[in-house]
């Protein structure tokens, strides 16, 4: 029964070493990399709001402008529609 006690004993501390070493050289490595990617996800996913939030700003200042130059063409044609009708007889 010892002998048996003795050979689980040295089974378990081998298992625990192995466990500790796959934890350093695997996991750990794992949970950094998982953890990095995170953060490069939400870095990433920032700036896509941000740039959005500029696409939007620079989409109404292009509406404003595209209604400004239309009221200009239209101003224009009145004053040609005038011009013309001056310059006739």
């Amino acid at each position: 029964m010892e002998h048996w006690t003795q050979v689980l004993g040295v089974s378990v501390s081998v298992l625990t070493m192995l466990g500790v070493i796959f934890n350093f050289s695997v996991i750990k490595p794992l949970n950094d990399t998982v953890r990095g990617l995170r953060d490069s996800v939400d870095c990433l996913r920032r700036q896509l709001y941000d740039t959005e939030g500029k696409r939007q700003e620079m989409a109404e200042r292009l509406s404003k402008v595209e209604e400004s130059a239309s009221h200009a063409h239209h101003r224009l044609d009145v004053l040609e529609t005038r011009q013309n009708q001056d310059g006739q007889p």
